[in-house]
Formats: structure tokens, sequence, C-alpha cells
């Protein structure tokens, strides 16, 4: 499966299903070293007039230092089939500080200039970091979703980041 490369307004996708759905994996190197992790909340959109993705990490996470350090990322997206959910649930459950669990996973590790990303996914986005807030307990206007989602107080940091290259599928499923 060949990934082409489009202007990122050109891309037809639902922006909900592509996230919830199908998962995606974010991923950054630093000093030639590669960590993933998957996702299944973030948003796109347009904001410092840019096009833009917004992803949560965890800074306990392996990839946030790898974020913090290099500051570019891909966001890879798959197709929502079993044996996708079973490798992203595994790349998602398994720290990259404890084993190469990129090699065990058995997807295609391909570079676009120093930005990792994936071969077998149907949508990739190339990322430079703009922006890191850090949620807090003072940001929560509804405090249900707060108690439900950090009842441990773990809040994400959310980054704001800026699509520079958008890649697709070139053979379509």
């Amino acid at each position: 499966m060949k990934l082409k490369e489009i202007e990122t307004k050109e891309i037809l996708i639902n922006p909900f299903s592509m996230i919830e759905d199908d998962w995606f994996l974010i991923t950054s190197a630093i000093n030639g070293k590669v960590n993933t992790m998957t996702a299944a909340s973030g948003a796109l959109g347009h904001m410092f007039r840019k096009n833009v993705a917004y992803i949560n990490v965890r800074p306990e996470r392996y990839t946030h230092d790898f974020i913090e350090a290099s500051q570019i990322l891909s966001l890879s997206f798959f197709d929502n089939t079993q044996k996708n959910k079973e490798i992203l649930g595994y790349l998602g459950r398994t720290s990259g500080r404890e084993e190469d669990k990129i090699t065990k996973s058995g997807l295609t590790l391909s570079y676009y200039e120093e930005i990792p990303y994936f071969e077998e996914a149907h949508t990739v986005f190339l990322c430079r970091c703009l922006f890191r807030q850090p949620y807090t307990s003072k940001g929560f206007l509804d405090k249900n979703v707060e108690d439900y989602y950090y009842p441990k107080r773990d809040y994400h940091d959310m980054y704001v980041c800026e699509i520079l290259k958008t890649l697709i599928r070139s053979n379509p499923k």
C-alpha cells in the first residue's frame, strides 16, 4: 500500500469516525529512536491560521518524552479491522521503554524527512507542535467529565500540532 501526498484541505474524511472508531498512532523520534502510542481521541481543525490536529498525551507516557524533545510527530490512522485493533491495542498497552514494540507489532516504519510514520495507515498527518497546555482541574466546567475521565487526576497535556503534510493510501480498499 503506497501512500501519496495530497493537500490537507483536499482530504475527504469523517474525523469523528476516523478518530474514535479507526484509532491512530502518535509516533515521534529522538536520537534515532522511535516510539509510538495508540490514541482514540483528539480533533482536527483550524487554529493559528494553520490546519491543525489536537492530541492528548499523558506526561507519564514514554511518547510524551519524544514529543517534548523533537516537537515533530505523525498521526497514522488505520482501517477499523479486528487485526488492526489487536495491533493498536498491543501498541497502546505496551511501553516502548520495556520492549521493541514497533518491531513486534509487524508494522512497517517509514520516514518523511525526520518524521516517522507507518506505511499500513490509510491516512497520515505529519505534524509540528505549536502549543502545549496541561489539563487542570480548574479548566473543567463540567466536573462530571473530570470525575469520569480523570478520577485519579492524572491529566493529559493537550498539543496543538500544525499539519505539515497529509499522506493517504493511493489504492483505497
